[in-house]
């Protein structure tokens, strides 16, 4: 018992240190080592290593415009950073006189502060992901579609708002040297994870600690991915409040609605803030203005849904007897242009696009090599069902391929395709293998759940042969999970 006592009387000078003087605030500076800036090196080093291993192999992570995003975010972050260091070193002084039992600088502290630290990391993180507002200053760092360092670039210029998420370590005494050192290792640490280098790592590693695995999963839109795995340095928190999710399978990166400008830093980082000041413009009074602000952003998709849905005609049908309303539709459609829409099929069929006024179809199907392989460079091949012409199968033209109904196609690894079709690039495809027969499949993405696409139907009324007008177009998808048939129109 005495020598506990006397254990517990020699940690009593670690409590009660002197305040710190805001004119010698130049001297914890100094202190401080910046490690970030120490990194930055072997940052760019490793990320330009990356970019050439994609660029001359075959699994391609990178793609020009998002990377150059990425670099212009980044840039631009480290500004932000240089300015705000002065404002938070001043705050963690500010706060640390405040407090009786102030912390000597000692480097054993560092262990429960950096604990401390990446538990309210969590909290600040998953909170992100449920209100919009603090959203606004994460969106940038998801709405990457491929996953490779330099994503760890896209950090929010307004991220500091977040800063009031970690008070509580501060308010803990830590002396403020401390407690900068941890935010910059915690920040190094979630460098690593940003990449499909590396594989899965040791079982218990896997499980208690930030790895790259763990953080595809994160950066994932498919369903079971979404809002999983918060934790920057530890998985413990996760397992402990239900968030922890293992990677399965290959992740599908990016925002469930894609975002359209890729490049341009200033849209990257205010494109959420721009739709919100939309949407509160819009609202029906205080209490619809505060949940456009502050709702999760699943509510207020769900929400909006509801609202469009209640003034206009219903766009999305679900219900157990969808199969039979879509074939009336679809039986309605075809006696009112006066156009039969035959069916086609086949072995590599992925699905096809008719159109009105016209008597044809385009399918879309897998190209395979001579020696039966997918070709990775054209996975997807379009061409016309002439049924004028006894059905002929004809190849599309050079300008049908490029500006019509060709399509473009993007390696994302894991025998993963992007599939956007050149006539209406803002809707990505994938082509992917199912698990349940093994055949390679189109599906689109709507909510964070994958739909199998089976058919595209475009109403064109009017226009000329170069720039018909596109009232509408639908498209008919199976849900991969239910079964159930849906048909979701776009309106032009």
């Amino acid at each position: 018992m005495a020598t506990l006592t006397t254990e517990w009387i020699e940690l009593l000078p670690v409590f009660g240190a002197a305040k710190i003087d805001f004119a010698d605030s130049y001297l914890m500076q100094e202190q401080a080592p910046n490690l970030i800036a120490y990194a930055l090196p072997a940052v760019f080093t490793l990320a330009l290593i990356e970019f050439l291993l994609s660029h001359f192999g075959a699994h391609k992570t990178y793609e020009k415009e998002e990377t150059i995003g990425s670099l212009l975010v980044g840039l631009g972050n480290l500004l932000v950073n240089i300015l705000m260091k002065v404002v938070l070193i001043y705050a963690a002084i500010w706060i640390y006189n405040l407090l009786p039992w102030r912390m000597e600088m000692n480097w054993w502290t560092l262990i429960p502060c950096f604990i401390l630290y990446d538990f309210c990391s969590y909290w600040s993180h998953r909170t992100s992901h449920f209100n919009r507002f603090f959203w606004a200053t994460h969106v940038v760092h998801h709405s990457a579609e491929h996953y490779n360092l330099t994503v760890a670039f896209r950090q929010s210029w307004l991220q500091h708002f977040k800063t009031v998420f970690f008070i509580p370590v501060a308010l803990m005494g830590f002396h403020p040297v401390i407690f900068l050192v941890a935010s910059q290792l915690s920040t190094l640490y979630q460098f690593w994870v940003h990449t499909e280098a590396i594989g899965k790592l040791q079982p218990f590693f896997e499980k208690y600690f930030g790895t790259p695995s763990n953080h595809r999963v994160h950066h994932g839109s498919q369903e079971k991915y979404l809002d999983k795995n918060f934790g920057a340095t530890l998985m413990i928190w996760d397992h402990l409040f239900g968030t922890f999710q293992y990677e399965e399978e290959q992740p599908v990166y990016g925002l469930t609605t894609p975002i359209e400008n890729k490049t341009n830093p200033f849209s990257l980082n205010f494109q959420e803030y721009r739709d919100m000041l939309k949407d509160v413009k819009g609202s029906d009074g205080l209490r619809e203005c505060l949940f456009f602000i502050f709702a999760s952003p699943g509510k207020i998709y769900r929400h909006k849904l509801n609202k469009d849905q209640q003034v206009t005609p219903a766009k999305e049908i679900h219900s157990k007897a969808t199969a039979i309303v879509l074939m009336i539709m679809l039986l309605l459609t075809q006696v009112v242009d006066a156009q039969p829409l035959p069916v086609p099929n086949g072995k590599n069929l992925l699905f096809f696009l008719q159109r009105t006024p016209d008597a044809n179809t385009v399918v879309y199907e897998l190209n395979f090599k001579e020696d039966g392989q997918l070709d990775p460079k054209a996975p997807v091949k379009g061409s016309w069902i002439r049924y004028e012409e006894q059905g002929r199968l004809k190849p599309l033209t050079t300008i049908e391929q490029k500006f019509a109904y060709g399509v473009k196609s993007k390696a994302l690894g894991n025998e993963v395709y992007e599939i956007r079709l050149a006539a209406y690039q803002k809707l990505p495809m994938y082509l992917i293998k199912s698990e349940n027969d093994q055949q390679y499949h189109i599906y689109i993405k709507d909510e964070g759940r994958n739909h199998l696409l089976k058919r595209v139907f475009v109403k064109v009324k009017g226009g000329s042969f170069w720039f018909p007008k596109v009232v509408y177009i639908d498209l008919i998808t199976t849900n991969s999970e239910t079964g159930i048939e849906m048909l979701k129109r776009i309106d032009l």
